[in-house]
């Protein structure tokens, strides 16, 4: 019996390995357009210029299309915290957003949330860090 030869692709990003070109491509493709989404968010471009750019189906409220890097947001079930504590920190290749904050004791924490955790967007002035 004689071993068997297989080629692979690997992302050069994140090196995982792929059994098919296109695969590859696909990954290195989602890495940087992840890597543009962020640039845009920290550049302070709104939700909705986002989601027009990048093809997400979010549905955004009037509220949520200006939504920005410098928008804080309640969200009470995160480290149980009644103050905007959170700010969006990434999104995804995939729209997936994510929020860090340090709403209590604990220190910081990171969350992935769905858009209707993010229903009423506060000032930058309203951010809330627990000092503790």
């Amino acid at each position: 019996m004689q071993p068997i030869k297989k080629e692979m692709w690997k992302c050069p990003i994140c090196r995982h390995a792929f059994n098919t070109e296109r695969e590859a491509d696909i990954c290195l493709y989602n890495h940087v357009k992840e890597r543009c989404i962020n640039h845009d968010l920290k550049q302070g471009f709104t939700l909705l210029y986002i989601k027009s750019v990048y093809g997400f189906h979010w549905k955004l409220t009037k509220k949520q299309e200006h939504i920005t890097i410098d928008s804080c947001f309640k969200i009470s079930y995160l480290e149980c915290c009644d103050r905007p504590a959170y700010r969006i920190s990434n999104i995804s290749h995939d729209g997936a957003i994510s929020v860090y904050g340090k709403g209590s004791w604990g220190g910081g924490y990171r969350s992935v949330v769905g858009l209707d955790s993010l229903e009423d967007p506060r000032p930058k002035e309203e951010l809330f860090v627990d000092k503790r």
